[in-house]
């Protein structure tokens, strides 16, 4: 049996008049990965946001492994296991890969300033830690040969997946993305898919994922949410919700994809 890891209970997000979110539910298991479509200006990013603690919801509740954490800072929600990768380039261009990788760490490690100028026996032993784990991650997303090349030199299909990386280094129990394909090509959109579906198989890590691309979307989601003017007009597996006439006509354009 899967356990819920994540869970929005009627959700409602209003700036002003203007309603971004309407009495959205939704519940994530442990391997699950549930994708949210819809049309631009849906609500998809503000429901996002309120899930990782940048919005505050007008009212309802989300849960974390069981624990309300409405009120949380999106600091305090990552330092728990809630990793969120975001719609364009976040990485750090200025620095190699693997300290790209490292800075996922910032919230496990312990040492402070002093310890950090000190250098002493604790401080190189987390240091030599967080290395080997990130080192574990460039494996992970076969980014050996480019561990020491600065970012900034490399493509931005590379770059997305070094801030995948990045939030991996959180240790996530649940990982967040926004459009990660976009801008990417076919070949970039083809592996990035195949590293989310082993982050899942092989980490055991569930996902709430934001993607128009709608194949990739069908192709490796277990639940599909669809939302148009901030409401769910429709939600389950990919073969029911791409059949169902109310998405056709709201997103999917006069065809079932």
């Amino acid at each position: 049996m899967r356990n819920t890891v994540l869970s929005a209970k009627s959700l409602r997000l209003t700036f002003g008049a203007i309603t971004a979110v309407e009495d959205i539910s939704l519940q994530v298991k442990t391997g699950q990965i549930c994708a949210l479509i819809g049309p631009n200006g849906a609500g998809k990013s503000s429901f996002l946001n309120c899930l990782s603690g940048f919005y505050s919801p007008s009212s309802g509740t989300v849960e974390f492994e069981g624990e309300d954490i409405t009120g949380l800072t999106p600091f305090r929600r990552a330092e728990m296991g809630m990793a969120r990768t975001f719609q364009g380039n976040q990485t750090y261009q200025s620095m190699t890969v693997r300290e790209n990788i490292l800075s996922g760490f910032h919230s496990q490690m312990r040492s402070g300033l002093l310890g950090g100028l000190l250098y002493w026996g604790g401080v190189q032993q987390e240091n030599a830690h967080f290395i080997n784990l990130a080192e574990e991650i460039i494996e992970f997303l076969e980014l050996e040969p480019l561990r020491n090349t600065l970012v900034g030199e490399l493509g931005y299909g590379l770059r997305k997946r070094i801030d995948l990386g990045r939030a991996l280094g959180l240790n996530p129990k649940i990982l967040i993305m926004d459009e990660p394909m976009a801008g990417m090509n076919t070949e970039e959109k083809g592996d990035l898919a195949r590293f989310i579906l082993d982050i899942r198989d092989a980490r055991n890590i569930p996902i709430i994922l934001v993607e128009h691309d709608m194949e990739v979307v069908m192709d490796i989601s277990d639940e599909v949410t669809v939302i148009d003017w901030g409401k769910v007009i429709s939600s389950g597996p990919p073969d029911k919700v791409r059949s169902d006439p109310k998405v056709i006509s709201a997103y999917l354009g006069g065809g079932v994809v």
